[in-house]
């Protein structure tokens, strides 16, 4: 047996040995680890539990469409964390729009739709900046858009009564259309959209009687005709 030969088989019975002997120590040392993660994970959960949760938040009026008449929307109240700033509120709201539909069926917006920006001008023009899922992912048909549309303000001026009007942006460029029906091209006043056809009072356990869904496109409603007077 040549001599490298012993001493590489020197240093591998060493190192076996070593082995042997450290393999304990680093096998209590693992359970002392996942002992103490899991007491941390305890912990985690009981700070948790002991929040004051839904305190800290308000319900919001979100509008889907309705469970019971797909052609409608229904105010659902939900309970977010809005805060006090009005683009925050208008922003947790609208995401809530996007994300938290009560079914997919009650989806109005494209899961894939992100609000990029939101800002509130001092003249009460609120401006929502959409990623194009919005438009591209949006399913063709003028009744679909003035739903989705109908939905974005209806929620907006729910969350953020001081917005007046709303301009909205498709990756951060003027659209002339949503998806080829509904104009963008001017701001949409959101009080007299949100006042049309008012649905009943929003609910927490289901979806609300739903509202009317406005057929104007950012105008206010023609004043009512009075009947012409009789002739004497």
């Amino acid at each position: 047996m040549s001599r490298p030969f012993r001493i590489a088989l020197l240093v591998i019975l060493l190192a076996v040995l070593a082995g042997i002997l450290w393999f304990p120590a680093l096998r209590r040392q693992v359970l002392r680890t996942e002992r103490q993660e899991q007491n941390e994970e305890v912990a985690r959960r009981e700070v948790i539990r002991a929040l004051p949760g839904d305190q800290n938040k308000e319900k919001a009026a979100i509008y889907w469409l309705s469970a019971d008449n797909p052609r409608e929307l229904a105010a659902v109240e939900t309970p977010l964390a809005l805060g006090v700033d009005p683009a925050q509120r208008a922003r947790v709201a609208l995401e809530a729009l996007i994300t938290r539909a009560p079914s997919p069926e009650q989806r109005l917006l494209p899961l894939g739709t992100t609000l990029q920006a939101f800002y509130l001008l001092d003249d009460g023009t609120a401006v929502a900046d959409f990623s194009d899922a919005l438009s591209h992912d949006l399913p063709a048909g003028i009744s679909t858009e003035q739903l989705a549309v109908d939905a974005i303000v209806r929620t907006l001026h729910a969350a953020v009564p001081q917005a007046r009007r709303l301009r909205i942006l498709i990756a951060g460029q003027e659209a002339e259309t949503l998806a080829g029906h509904v104009d963008l091209s001017e701001a949409f006043d959101l009080g007299a959209m949100a006042s049309e056809g008012p649905p009943a009072p929003a609910q927490t356990a289901a979806p609300a009687a739903t509202g009317k869904a406005p057929t104007t496109e950012g105008k206010a409603p023609a004043a009512e005709k009075k009947p012409a007077a009789k002739p004497k």
